[in-house]
């Protein structure tokens, strides 16, 4: 590993307002390894990798040095340059669903650029393509291909990302958060399989992340940046111990697991009960052009009490969101029971009086609030339209000190309140979505994958800002994560499940300290740590690997 693949010299990145958002990134990528590159949110991480790849903001400048394979880019001609991104350079996002077109199936994603660009035969395509999918671990390659986007989960989306960004045989691959969606072992899955390919291809990655865990797990080298600045850059397998910078000594604190556990809280008599749950979806066929019933959520049963904190926890596609989405009238349920303080909230409300009842009760925090919240809205204007919903002849004055009231409980600076979501980072558009769903004064506050996509030292923020709105009001927590370590952090009891089932459920003491099940503790298993090394739990579907490694596509004249 002595080639550099990429090399950044004192690149910055300055907005159309002339702000320097990118003071200073140096830092180098040879082939053959992994680069992480962390830091809190504004930090200049995602900025930097997309300078590389030419996708900033119209506007917005580029200063200092980029080569690609030795290469200043800011000497080709556009032609060339289009050509060098196209075929050396591959970016997966965090959001993959930002990126796809819903009205376009994944097999015209998959094979759009391999027929366009790489010149191969529609039949030739589709069969990378069926190969590129199973080698990501998604099941039912060659029917996903005729799938949209609406039709899969986070987590598949993010590895037909992954696979159609590798169908270029790219020289680097820059990953910006591409686990932030997925759960522990779908994370390592795919980890393992990029590190499958580095083997095979000398392929070099740059990967941005803010699990420091996992960054130290499976890349060689992590460089910290700060301010727009690279402060410091450490052999990833001694970090802790040669870490010299005390911003990268307090993110390395951050990301320590949560010592001990928290005490079972809450009053006996539940707030929230489950029986029995079934759901079930009607989905594209496996064959032909028919649907076929899928069954979601099967046989759920659980209990929540008022002060408590329940995690849900398990990979995509186990039935956590819907049982989420179905207790807040989001989703209809085909059978069984939801009770809350009494009331059998199983079928949906159909008056908006009842609708109103129902969420003074119960309100959801979703994983994006970019997308959750409206964007034109300040977020004074945000909170004061929640509050007005619940509070329908309340005075203009008692709106805006409930405003003021919801702004100190979540932390937020006032000086933030007449901010739009674009202006704020991610840990502060969390805030503004807690803020949001406490103006109903709710009893239960379900939380889903509210704080995957933050930072580690916002992560711990938000976490410890729920549990003590938690103490302070009362209100129950239902969490759904796929993150362990998150849940031990908040939660005291735990819910797992499994293709709609639940496998095991108590205390988080007794599951995630003496688990009774193997798939309990093969989640356990894949959390990254100190020495943990990703590795391939699914069995081979095919040799889509050791084909496409001695055969890659062209790259063309460096």
């Amino acid at each position: 590993m002595s080639e550099n693949v990429l090399e950044l010299e004192r690149v910055s990145v300055t907005s159309t307002a002339g702000r320097a958002l990118v003071a200073d990134c140096t830092l180098q990528v040879r082939a053959g390894e992994a680069l992480g590159l962390v830091g809190e949110s504004g930090s200049g991480k995602t900025l930097s990798t997309r300078a590389v790849a030419g996708l900033l903001p119209e506007g917005f400048t580029v200063g200092g040095t980029i080569r690609i394979d030795g290469d200043d880019i800011s000497t080709m001609a556009p032609r060339r340059l289009r050509e060098v991104r196209a075929r050396r350079i591959g970016m997966v996002f965090q959001t993959p669903r930002a990126h796809l077109n819903p009205l376009r199936t994944i097999g015209d994603f998959m094979t759009e650029a391999l027929v366009a660009v790489a010149g191969e035969k529609p039949g030739s395509a589709e069969r990378q393509a069926i190969e590129l999918l199973a080698e990501v671990g998604i099941p039912d390659p060659a029917r996903r291909l005729r799938q949209r986007p609406g039709e899969l989960s986070g987590g598949l989306l993010q590895r037909v990302m992954i696979a159609a960004t590798l169908a270029m045989d790219p020289r680097i691959l820059l990953a910006d958060e591409i686990t932030t969606a997925l759960d522990v072992t779908t994370q390592e899955e795919v980890m393992a399989v990029i590190a499958d390919l580095r083997r095979h291809r000398e392929l070099a990655m740059l990967f941005i992340t803010h699990d420091l865990a996992l960054a130290g797990a499976v890349c060689d080298r992590v460089a910290v940046m700060q301010h727009g600045r690279t402060i410091e850059t450490l052999r990833a397998a001694t970090m802790r111990a040669d870490a010299t910078e005390p911003y990268t000594k307090r993110l390395l604190s951050a990301s320590l697991p949560a010592d001990g556990v928290v005490e079972p809280g809450g009053a006996a008599e539940p707030v929230l009960a489950v029986e029995g749950l079934r759901k079930t979806f009607q989905v594209r066929a496996e064959r032909g052009f028919g649907r076929e019933e899928f069954v979601a959520v099967d046989e759920v049963s659980f209990a929540l009490a008022a002060g408590a904190a329940l995690g849900i926890v398990g990979e995509s596609g186990s039935g956590k969101s819907t049982t989420a989405r179905i207790i807040c009238g989001l989703e209809t349920a085909d059978a069984g029971a939801v009770t809350v303080k009494g009331e059998d909230w199983i079928a949906p409300a159909r008056r908006a009086a009842d609708r109103r009842h129902r969420a003074r009760i119960a309100q959801m925090v979703f994983q994006d609030p970019y997308q959750s919240l409206n964007r034109r809205q300040t977020v004074r204007q945000c909170l004061a339209e929640a509050v007005a919903v619940h509070r329908r002849s309340a005075p203009q004055a008692e709106i805006r000190g409930r405003v003021d009231e919801l702004l100190t409980m979540v932390t937020l600076d006032p000086a933030l309140a007449d901010q739009r979501p674009r202006s704020l980072s991610g840990g502060q558009r969390q805030r503004v979505a807690i803020a949001r769903a406490l103006a109903a004064e709710p009893e239960i506050l379900v939380l889903d994958e509210a704080v995957s996509a933050l930072d580690v030292t916002t992560q711990v923020e938000i976490l410890t800002l729920l549990d003590d709105i938690r103490r302070d009001t009362g209100v129950a927590l239902l969490m759904i994560s796929h993150d362990l370590t998150t849940v031990r952090r908040l939660c005291d009891h735990v819910v797992v499940m499994r293709s709609g089932r639940i496998v095991e459920q108590g205390p988080i003491a007794d599951v995630l300290d003496r688990p009774q099940q193997d798939y309990t503790r093969t989640l356990l298993d894949s959390i990254p740590r100190e020495g943990w090394v990703p590795r391939r739990r699914l069995p081979a579907r095919t040799s889509a690997l050791p084909t496409v490694a001695t055969a890659p596509i062209p790259r063309g004249k460096k």
